[in-house]
């Protein structure tokens, strides 16, 4: 279930998930959110909970929660003791929580696989969920995964069975560069609601703007496989606009 999730099994998983735990956690920091023991922290996407069990160094397990689409990983994350509380959504559901209430939520590769519409609709719950000044982190997969898969030999035996279907795919459609160049995101059917979702750091930042401060686009492959779009709630003064930081 590890490699089939994530590409990776056991301690390379768990290393890549701490990294990116530690990359959250030092964002907070930095933006005047440090984590403690009453922080809330949603994982949204927690397959079998491998990121959310490493938030028990910083806050009370009371405070943790995490949502997936897929009764199977939720049972797994279960029966591994994951200590977030557990709730399985629709993927075009509603968070079963209230309006401001998190203080920070992250996605690790959930954005890299939903369409357009799909990802709008989580946009606007996450960003009802957040209390003002909250965190959100998630992952996203930049222009570079084009390239990637298109110098990919997709005949390759040693590919995982994903990476071999991204490369003939992408090899197949000769114009999806072109696409992504000129609309900024790039959806790559799987199905209805789930896929391979490509987006330019131009598009993340005026799109996802309009549900959130986006502070950073991160694309740096040493670090991790994907992007990180470090976001923050936006506050609102009395008449609706948008309170600027300095």
């Amino acid at each position: 279930m590890q490699t089939r999730t994530v590409g990776s099994a056991r301690v390379n998983t768990l290393r890549e998930a701490g990294t990116f735990y530690r990359f959250v956690k030092k964002a907070c920091e930095r933006n005047g959110s440090p984590l403690g023991a009453s922080t809330k922290i949603l994982d949204f996407g927690i397959s079998w909970g491998r990121i959310i069990r490493f938030f028990l160094k910083d806050t009370d397990p009371s405070c943790l929660f995490g949502v997936d689409t897929s009764a199977e990983y939720l049972k797994a994350a279960t029966n591994t003791e994951c200590p977030a509380a557990l709730t399985q959504i629709k993927p075009r559901g509603r968070l079963p929580y209230d309006d401001r209430s998190m203080d920070l939520v992250y996605a690790y590769s959930v954005f890299t696989h939903l369409p357009e519409g799909v990802q709008d609709r989580w946009l606007a719950e996450i960003k009802r969920v957040l209390k003002p000044n909250g965190m959100f982190l998630a992952t996203v997969e930049p222009p570079r995964f084009i390239d990637l898969f298109l110098r990919a030999d997709r005949n390759d035996p040693t590919l995982h069975p994903w990476h071999a279907d991204m490369a003939r795919k992408i090899q197949a459609d000769s114009s999806m560069p072109e696409r992504l160049r000129r609309s900024g995101i790039l959806y790559i059917p799987g199905s209805e609601v789930h896929g391979d979702t490509v987006m330019t750091p131009q598009y993340v930042r005026t799109h996802w703007g309009k549900f959130f401060e986006v502070i950073d686009v991160l694309d740096d492959p040493v670090l991790f496989w994907q992007a990180v779009v470090t976001c923050r709630a936006k506050v609102l003064d009395v008449w609706g606009r948008q309170v600027r930081r300095t």
